[in-house]
């Protein structure tokens, strides 16, 4: 299997559940959704994800003359999360999962740019999709609970929010299983 058939499998088979769940229960889904924003430990986690991956990130990357400061990251890092933990803690959840979405693009805009069907273009849309909720999350967390009211705010409203997420991760899926595979 090739990194964007691993991917889309991922992000399709992520959509599909979450897609299912709302289909399902979708009272879950909206109490979920609306705790979301509020979760310190879910903000925390998401955070702590955060910034293992930009860590991982600065030491790989070749900083030419400040490479000599790499090793810096290693304080930097946790110190950067317990100052964020500490004086961000409001909205957290959002803020990180927009970090999330922007780090999680990366990898998923190199995967389809090498890949020669032209059906790549689904997942490099899906993933600029993702870095414009990422920065809107990042810099406005409040969207969040407004978008979660907007798509989840009523059963009718989160089950037709559950079947378009099923079906999207459905054609990722099939996407990765037939065309992304080789």
């Amino acid at each position: 299997m090739t990194d964007l058939a691993i991917a889309a499998l991922v992000v399709g088979a992520l959509l599909a559940l979450l897609g299912g769940i709302a289909l399902a229960a979708p009272d879950r889904a909206r109490r979920g959704a609306r705790a979301f924003p509020r979760s310190a430990w879910t903000g925390r986690l998401l955070t702590a994800i955060d910034i293992a991956w930009v860590a991982v990130i600065v030491v790989r990357a070749p900083l030419g003359r400040f490479e000599h400061l790499k090793p810096l990251v290693y304080i930097a890092a946790p110190a950067g999360y317990l100052l964020i933990v500490s004086f961000m803690d409001e909205l957290l959840a959002p803020r990180a999962l927009g970090g999330l979405l922007l780090l999680a693009a990366n990898p998923l805009v190199r995967s389809a740019f090498v890949h020669p069907s032209s059906l790549r273009l689904v997942m490099t849309c899906f993933a600029y999709f993702w870095v414009v909720a990422g920065m809107v999350l990042m810099l406005s967390p409040y969207r969040f609970r407004q978008a979660a009211e907007l798509t989840l705010g009523s059963d009718s409203k989160c089950r037709v929010t559950g079947a378009i997420r099923l079906l999207l991760g459905t054609i990722m899926i099939c996407l990765a299983l037939f065309v992304y595979r080789s």
